[in-house]
C-alpha cells in the first residue's frame, strides 16, 4: 500500500513538472515581424509608457504613443526613429480619441490592423481620508483609468479584429486591495479588473485577447511624494471645517508620515512592469495576467488570504485615530 501511494505521488509529480515545463517552453515562443506590427499605447509622457514606447521602438515595432502634454511628444520625436508616430491624445475627451484613429488609420497599410492596444494612461487622484473626498475626486479618476481605458478599447478594437490582436490593461494591486486613504483609485482599478475579464470572456470568439498588468508599488512620476502630499494638504484645507477637526492635525500629520514611509519603499525598477508589457505583446502565447514587483507577487496574495478582520488590522496598523475618536472614548 505504502509502495502504491508512493508510486502514484511519483507520477503525480513528474506530471506537474512536465506540465510546467511545457507551459515554460511556450511562453518562451516569440512572435515574427515586429516590423510590420503596429502597436497602440497610452499615457506615454513619463513612467512605464514613455519606457515601453521606446523599447517597442528599438525591437522594430510601428509605434503609436499617446501623449498627454507636448513635452511627452517631443520627448519621443526626438529620442526614437521615424516609426513611432507620437501625438497628443486626453483619453478623457471623444474629440482626441476620434482623432486619433483616423490618425492611426491613415499610417496604417491597406487591410493591416493593430496588433496591440496598451492602456497603460492613469493618475493617482487625492490620497486622503474618505469624508474628504468629493464626487468630483472620484470622477476625476474614474474618468482617466476606467472610462478613458472603455472609449479608448471600444474606438480601436475593430482595428485589432483586423490583425487578431491583443488588449493590455494596466490595472494594480490596488485592484485588489483597498487602503482607506486612496478609495478613488482603488476603485478605478477594481473597476480596471472587472472591465478586463468581462471584456475578456467576450473578445474569445472574436479571436483577440485581453491581459491584465497588475503592478504592485512603483516610483514614477505619478507616485512623487511631493506633489501627492500637496494634494493631500489642498484638499484637506478645502473639507468642510467639522471633517478637519474630527480628524485632527496629529492624525493627518500621521497619514502624511506613513505615506512618504510607503513611498520611500516604492520599487524603482520599472523594468520589472516594462517587461511584463513586451512579453504580453511579443508572446505567442502571452499571460492573461502579469503580476511584477515582490509586493503583488508575495504580500498581496498573503494578505488576501487572510481572515478581513486580520488583514483589515493590518492595513490600519501604523494608522493614528481621528481625534474625534479619541474625544468619545474619553467622555
Amino acid at each position: 500500500m505504502f509502495c502504491t501511494t508512493c508510486e502514484l505521488l511519483s507520477a503525480a509529480l513528474i506530471v506537474i513538472t512536465a506540465f510546467l515545463l511545457f507551459q515554460w517552453f511556450l511562453r518562451t515562443l516569440k512572435v515574427g515581424d515586429f516590423n510590420q506590427k503596429y502597436v497602440l499605447v497610452t499615457g506615454c509622457d513619463t513612467g512605464f509608457g514613455n519606457i515601453l514606447a521606446k523599447q517597442l521602438d528599438e525591437l522594430g515595432f510601428n509605434v503609436f504613443a499617446a501623449c498627454l502634454t507636448k513635452e511627452g511628444v517631443a520627448d519621443l520625436r526626438a529620442c526614437c526613429r521615424q516609426k513611432l508616430e507620437a501625438f497628443l491624445m486626453d483619453v478623457t475627451k471623444k474629440e482626441d480619441i476620434e482623432k486619433a484613429e483616423k490618425l492611426v488609420r491613415s499610417k496604417l497599410p491597406n487591410d493591416t490592423g493593430l496588433w496591440a492596444l496598451v492602456n497603460n494612461a492613469g493618475i493617482l487622484g487625492t490620497f486622503l481620508f474618505p469624508e474628504c473626498l468629493t464626487r468630483k475626486h472620484y470622477n476625476e479618476v474614474m474618468d482617466v483609468n476606467i472610462y478613458g481605458m472603455i472609449d479608448v478599447t471600444t474606438t480601436f478594437l475593430p482595428l485589432l479584429r483586423m490583425s487578431r490582436g491583443r488588449i493590455v490593461n494596466v490595472s494594480s494591486t490596488f485592484g485588489k486591495i483597498t487602503p482607506s486613504t486612496c478609495i478613488p483609485y482603488c476603485i478605478s482599478k477594481h473597476a480596471v479588473e472587472a472591465y478586463s475579464n468581462g471584456l475578456r470572456c467576450a473578445l474569445i470568439i472574436q479571436n483577440v485577447t485581453v491581459h491584465i498588468i497588475q503592478p504592485g508599488g512603483f516610483a514614477t512620476n505619478l507616485t512623487a511624494f511631493e506633489s501627492i502630499v500637496k494634494r493631500a494638504i489642498r484638499d484637506f484645507e478645502a473639507s468642510p471645517i467639522e471633517v478637519q477637526q474630527y480628524y485632527g492635525k496629529k492624525a493627518f500629520d500621521n497619514f502624511i508620515s506613513v505615506l512618504q514611509s510607503v513611498i520611500e519603499k516604492l520599487d524603482t525598477n520599472l523594468q520589472r512592469v516594462v517587461s511584463c508589457h513586451i512579453h504580453a505583446i511579443t508572446a505567442r502565447y502571452p499571460k492573461y495576467r502579469y503580476t511584477p514587483g515582490y509586493d503583488a507577487q508575495f504580500f498581496i496574495p498573503l494578505l488576501r488570504m487572510l481572515p478581513v478582520w486580520l488583514s483589515d488590522q493590518i492595513t490600519i496598523l501604523k494608522s493614528q485615530p481621528p481625534a474625534g475618536v479619541k474625544n468619545v472614548k474619553t467622555q
